[in-house]
């Protein structure tokens, strides 16, 4: 049986004997694990002005014949405004010089079409993004995620090389790509039942980047079945050890992050290679 003063003492001592190589992973591992609002005015536009169009001044202004426009007489062109509800509001000025400015106040309708439009743009857009944001996950954050796992649980048994977290790249890319991402599958689908099961499934899978940061080859399945044996019985316990953190997590929260970065976050990723490897080998050693 073991004890969280036991793995979270091998934790803190191996993550202050490799202080700033620690500090650095861990920052990677907080980064990695924390990846459109649209909005409508109504203003005025001129109509034209004697400066945009030259125009000219106005001279004479009379509605039309059916009542829903405007002909203005300027110095050089005759133009007609129509003033129905869908265009806007016509406000007319003159000023000192006895020059008229004619201004069209949008109403700030929006047809339908338009609408749709404008959901369907936005719809492919978020699409577009939830795509490029699982594809990066998939490809990238799972193998640095493995590979930082891989730093700490080797910092156990001695300051460990940086070069540890290129590993899930380095050694059967595809089979961790493919394991990581079915765990991040299955906590989500059990996620959606409502959250305890997806915290369950989360402590059950919780092994699963260690064992392949310490053997590549496994399978999917033998991942999935060796880290539910390993936590049988265990969830619990590993969940009350995270939640032993709280306190160094609010103080992170009220330093804006330094002491998370500096002590929290590091200390926290040796702790957890320190639980994987007193589950797996009886000892808070490296093995591998």
């Amino acid at each position: 049986m073991w004890t969280r003063k036991e793995v979270k003492t091998k934790g803190k001592a191996s993550f202050k004997a490799n202080f700033w190589k620690c500090v650095a992973t861990g920052l990677i591992i907080a980064v990695i694990g924390g990846t459109a609002g649209s909005t409508g005015a109504m203003g005025a536009f001129k109509h034209p002005s004697t400066d945009e169009a030259g125009y000219g001044s106005y001279s004479f202004i009379k509605e039309t014949s059916d009542g829903d426009g405007l002909i203005i007489e300027g110095d050089d062109e005759t133009i007609e405004i129509n003033t129905d509800d869908e265009n806007g509001t016509v406000i007319i000025t003159e000023n000192e010089d006895g020059e008229r400015t004619v201004e069209v106040e949008d109403s700030g309708e929006i047809s339908g079409a338009a609408i749709i439009a404008a959901a369907i743009i936005v719809s492919l857009v978020m699409i577009v993004a939830v795509a490029i944001g699982i594809a990066f996950d998939v490809l990238i954050v799972n193998p640095l995620e493995l590979g930082c796992r891989r730093f700490f649980r080797k910092n156990l048994d001695e300051p460990a090389s940086m070069s540890n977290i290129a590993f899930g790249f380095d050694s059967n890319y595809k089979g961790n790509v493919k394991t990581m991402f079915f765990r991040d599958l299955y906590v989500t689908l059990w996620s959606l039942l409502f959250i305890i099961p997806g915290i369950v499934k989360h402590y059950e899978y919780k092994m699963i980047p260690y064992l392949l940061s310490e053997d590549p080859t496994m399978t999917t399945e033998q991942a999935f079945a060796e880290s539910k044996r390993l936590m049988t019985g265990n969830k619990w316990k590993a969940f009350v050890l995270d939640l032993s953190f709280i306190l160094w997590d609010i103080l992170s929260l009220m330093t804006c992050g330094i002491v998370g970065i500096f002590y929290v976050n590091p200390y926290k990723a040796s702790t957890d290679a320190a639980l994987y490897e007193t589950l797996k080998y009886g000892t808070a050693v490296a093995k591998a």
